[in-house]
């Protein structure tokens, strides 16, 4: 098996959800080192979705349901991050929570 390591490249956002979607944010790397992989983490007690966009024009993103497909979901009470592909460079997230609620930090991250 492979390790791989990660290294940070900006700082990290944190979103605080409600079932309301939150305000579009913009993630934004380090310097000209452009990113292309986030390290998003849901610390809540709730479910959470996210939503990427290359543009500030970011898809209204939903939890999946019983035969209705949702946005990539994040479990809650998560003890690692999880690091996904999204944009290259500056990219731009929207999320949302269950009833419960759900603290979201999503930072950019390097493939070292």
């Amino acid at each position: 098996m492979t390790a791989l390591t990660l290294r940070p490249n900006g700082q990290t956002t944190l979103l605080t959800l409600t079932t309301s979607a939150s305000s579009v944010v913009t993630i934004t790397p380090l310097g000209n080192v452009q990113n292309n992989y986030l390290a998003v983490w849901n610390t809540g007690g709730g479910k959470a979705a996210i939503e990427f966009s290359n543009t500030s024009t970011v898809a209204t993103p939903a939890i999946a349901t019983s035969g209705n497909a949702g946005s990539f979901v994040l479990p809650p009470n998560m003890p690692t991050p999880l690091v996904i592909a999204a944009p290259q460079g500056v990219c731009y997230v929207k999320a949302i929570g269950d009833a419960t609620g759900s603290t979201l930090l999503i930072t950019p991250v390097l493939l070292a």
